[in-house]
């Protein structure tokens, strides 16, 4: 033991001279070894020795080696957000426009848990919102517990920032990948024929890459080139485009929405047209969770509270700008631009002035990007597409727009050349032309731009508008240049079709902005200083809608979608309050304009392909007429209401006024061949009989009795299927009962009618190509186009019915028959805020049980061909033969 303490002791004292004999360490060198001892954190690791983007704002982003990573400030957890996705490039917009937000952007949150920061979706349209005005404990635990924000992605935490007030998180696999929630594909695009194809995209990640990052106070976005290859399927079997290759850049913004809303909600009423959204109210006071529905709308308040209370105009805190797309046609910017500006006019009446602003795209200012979230704009979409629109997007907690985008399609113009022409060239010289003159084209334009942005203002449209003005005001100077051709702008009621060429001088357009628009932004917008809460605002609504209440100028009628089309008041592209008397003028002036078309265009159209198109047109308006005045019949006038106000929710169509449709129809019928105008068509490219085909589309749709029946169930004195068919069999075999030759429109109107009525008859009879087509639409991908397969069998066989039996409009079948069941793709859910939005499908097949009285009819025919078959012309006994043969064949094999 001494020996081992006699070694240690000489190890150390060596050590001690060692030490005693080296050369003291300098300052400096300390310094060195200190620094170089450091901990390296992760969030210098992160990015040490890298290239790295970074970009600073609301939030910090970094772009490094191809990946995006988010520097989150732990003062934004749990503040809500929205998460929008906008197109801002496209190798082929028949896809999808430039600045198209396909999808509702995302309401979200980001929040932090344990070291992952989790994505949550806070509310979205499938998931209603729920709050309640209980106070206890256990109710509100049980909504906590119920009601929360699910996950929606979550990122692992890589690093705080240096002084922790951050985290970082990657976001590459979130913003380059093939998202749903944000599908940048439209499903109803020029691409896909509008719906009629199934779409098949497939995501090339090698080839999509994060393109651009940008960072502002109160939002930041992030540009992505996402690349796909996609084919496209016709009906599911015709293969359109395979393996075709897309490339897409989309901005994905993220805007900060405020902590609580400024704006409280505004309570919709459904005898005003808005669009809406709602939430879910456990309370106290009803024994039911209440639906509660908001009207979206701007957040419009005064900057001066005192002087909007002394009548003065003011400007409003935030005004409503919009950024007018430098890419337009130099001719359109000055008439897109007073669009916006129009709407001025209806906030003045009000107290408001200057809240609606149009500028050109700011090309010096480092913060505008037209895909942001935060900017609205009026888009030029170079494609050629006959339309327009005014999408808008609200903050979900208080029904408040907070952005909105106007898009004119480039072929928008060939439209209202075609209306001019077919509607108004009877009067107005200007437009007999293959191009528009300027002012013609401004005014257009205008009205145009102002209809879309009146649903960027959440305006609906306005359908019933036109039907307060007697026919005969069509032709009234005074009273058309006061009020236009309706008393809305958002009315499908374009131009003066009734005027005739006698009335010079008369208004043929939509006025700019009507009464019903003045009166609709009076009580979406008018502001009320005292009023602290939605609730209060109530009585000072009911009261604007109680001061018009009555009068037709004012009524709000809901746009009708294909299969809830009852109410002939409230129809598309229609004027005045007797589509027969209407429809008789149009078409006085169609032949007028048909006779007069070589005349106009024989120095402008050599090749004749503007009077081929002109020429297709005439026949659809044509159509439209007799559609507006078959309305009528088995009809209903449709009103929301409220106790106390001077109308009923429905009413039925007088019988004289049904009976007098259906004269009118039947009449029409007979007398088509003005269509065939032979020195028309003799120059247009070979085809069949116009006319005979429209003939026989509506021949076969005479038949349907489903609407009336519903209509004599609800008054046993309405006009009844018996009726109606009596005055069809009086009508259609008139010669047969007189003993005349019938015409040939006669005999193919009679043929057409007997092979449907014999198929009314007897339901098991097979339908032919209709039912071919449909069979194949139903039986198609579920997923991609077939939204009602969630309907019981019995709904989907009677929309199977409803299609066979509507009238094709246009001349072209399966046009048709896709336009009408691709509308139920427009309507994805029944209406869950009832007496809101559209009129949609009424199922009444239990009220429509008159095969017996086909059959009725059956046996009135045969015996009235058995009188007529041996006597009149060749034609007429060989007719009256071939018909015959038909009923006996059928009823021998019964």
């Amino acid at each position: 033991m001494m020996i081992i303490m006699r070694r240690t002791f000489l190890f150390f004292v060596t050590c001690l001279v060692v030490l005693s004999a080296a050369e003291p360490l300098s300052a400096g060198t300390r310094k060195k070894k200190k620094v170089e001892e450091k901990k390296v954190t992760p969030y210098e690791k992160l990015f040490q020795g890298k290239k790295v983007e970074t970009v600073k704002g609301m939030v910090t982003l970094h772009k490094m080696d191809g990946k995006v990573y988010f520097e989150f400030p732990l003062s934004l957890m749990g503040r809500d957000m929205l998460l929008g996705s906008t197109v801002s490039e496209i190798s082929d917009n028949g896809n999808v426009l430039v600045g198209q937000k396909v999808k509702q952007p995302l309401h979200i949150k980001f929040t932090l848990r344990d070291s992952t920061v989790e994505l949550r979706e806070v509310t979205n349209r499938a998931r209603r919102q729920i709050f309640t005005d209980y106070e206890e404990e256990g109710v509100l635990a049980a909504l906590a517990q119920g009601v929360g924000c699910p996950v929606m992605q979550g990122f692992k935490v890589k690093a705080y920032n240096a002084d922790s007030t951050a985290v970082v998180f990657e976001m590459t696999d979130f913003l380059v990948s093939d998202n749903k929630r944000l599908d940048p594909f439209d499903p109803n695009g020029k691409k896909t024929m509008y719906g009629a194809c199934a779409r098949r995209a497939s995501f090339k990640k090698n080839l999509s890459y994060v393109d651009q990052l940008k960072s502002f106070e109160d939002n930041m976005s992030i540009t992505s080139c996402l690349s796909y290859t996609q084919d496209l399927l016709y009906m599911g079997i015709v293969m359109i485009a395979y393996q075709e290759p897309v490339r897409i850049k989309v901005n994905r913004s993220f805007v900060l929405l405020p902590e609580e809303p400024v704006m409280h909600a505004r309570m919709a009423d459904p005898r005003i047209g808005y669009f809406t959204s709602s939430k879910e109210k456990l309370t106290r006071y009803a024994d039911e969770v209440q639906i509660l529905t908001y009207a979206n709308k701007w957040d419009i308040r005064p900057k001066d509270v005192e002087a909007y209370k002394r009548g003065e105009l003011v400007e409003p805190v935030k005004q409503i700008v919009f950024y007018v797309d430098d890419k337009f046609p130099e001719a359109w910017k000055k008439p897109v631009k007073e669009g916006v500006l129009e709407w001025n006019k209806a906030f003045e009446k009000i107290g408001f002035k200057n809240v609606m602003v149009a500028k050109d795209f700011p090309k010096d200012d480092p913060e505008f990007d037209p895909a942001n979230l935060k900017y609205n704009c009026v888009y030029y979409a170079p494609i050629g597409i006959a339309n327009a629109m005014g999408p808008s997007w609200v903050d979900p907690r208080n029904s408040e727009i907070i952005q909105a985008s106007v898009f004119i399609y480039h072929d928008v113009i060939q439209l209202v050349n075609d209306m001019r022409f077919v509607q108004t060239s009877q009067v107005d010289p200007r437009v007999r032309t293959t191009k528009l003159p300027e002012d013609v084209l401004e005014e257009s334009m205008r009205y145009i731009v102002a209809h879309e942005v009146g649903h960027c203002l959440g305006l609906m449209h306005n359908m019933a508008s036109s039907a307060s003005i007697p026919v005969e005001k069509y032709r009234d100077k005074e009273f058309m240049e006061k009020y236009g051709t309706t008393p809305s702008i958002m009315d499908y009621a374009r131009f003066n079709y009734i005027a005739q060429p006698e009335d010079k001088g008369v208004k043929l357009t939509p006025p700019r902005l009507g009464v019903y628009d003045f009166y609709a932004i009076d009580w979406g917008y008018r502001f009320f200083p005292d009023a602290k809460s939605t609730e209060e605002e109530v009585p000072h609504l009911n009261k604007i809608i109680e001061d018009k209440i009555g009068d037709p100028m004012y009524r709000y009628g809901k746009q009708q979608i294909y299969y809830g089309v009852f109410d002939p008041t409230s129809l598309t592209e229609d004027l005045g309050d007797d589509a027969v008397k209407a429809g008789e003028y149009g078409i006085k002036n169609l032949k007028y304009i048909m006779s007069h078309l070589n005349e106009w265009l024989d120095g402008q159209d050599a090749d004749y392909s503007y009077r081929f198109h002109i020429y297709q047109a005439i026949a659809s308006q044509y159509m439209r007429y007799l559609y507006n005045v078959r309305m009528n019949i088995g009809g209903f006038y449709i009103n929301e209401h409220m106790v106390g106000d001077p109308y009923a929710t429905s009413a039925i169509v007088p019988k004289e006024m049904q009976k007098r449709s259906a004269r009118f129809l039947f009449e029409q019928l007979k007398d088509m061949d003005w269509i065939d105008n032979i020195d028309v068509v003799k120059n247009l490219p070979l085809d069949g009989s116009t006319a005979r085909l429209m003939l026989k589309n509506l021949a076969g749709s005479l038949l349907n009795t489903k609407r009336l029946s519903l209509a004599v169930y609800r008054d046993k004195d309405a006009y009844s299927p018996e009726e109606y068919l009596t005055d069809l069999y009086e009508s259609i075999w008139a010669s047969a009962i007189k003993g005349t030759n019938p015409t040939e429109c006669e005999r193919i109107l009679q043929t057409e009618v007997l092979k449907n009525l014999i198929k009314g008859a007897d339901p098991l009879t097979p339908r032919g190509e209709v039912d071919e087509l449909l069979a194949a639409e139903m039986n198609r991908d579920v997923h991609a186009l077939s939204p009602r397969a969630d309907l019981p069998v019995y709904q989907q066989m009677e929309l199977f019915d409803h299609l066979r039996d509507m009238p094709v409009v246009s001349g072209n079948f399966q046009g048709d028959m896709l336009d009408y069941y691709h509308s139920l793709n427009q309507m994805n859910e029944l209406n869950e805020r009832a007496g809101f939005d559209y009129i949609y499908y009424v199922f009444n097949t239990s009220t429509n049980n008159n095969n017996y009285l086909y059959y009725q009819l059956l046996t009135k025919v045969k015996a009235v061909m058995e009188k007529r078959k041996n006597s009149g012309s060749y034609e007429t006994r060989a007719h009256y033969t071939y018909l015959l043969s038909i009923v006996e064949d059928f009823m021998k094999s019964k």
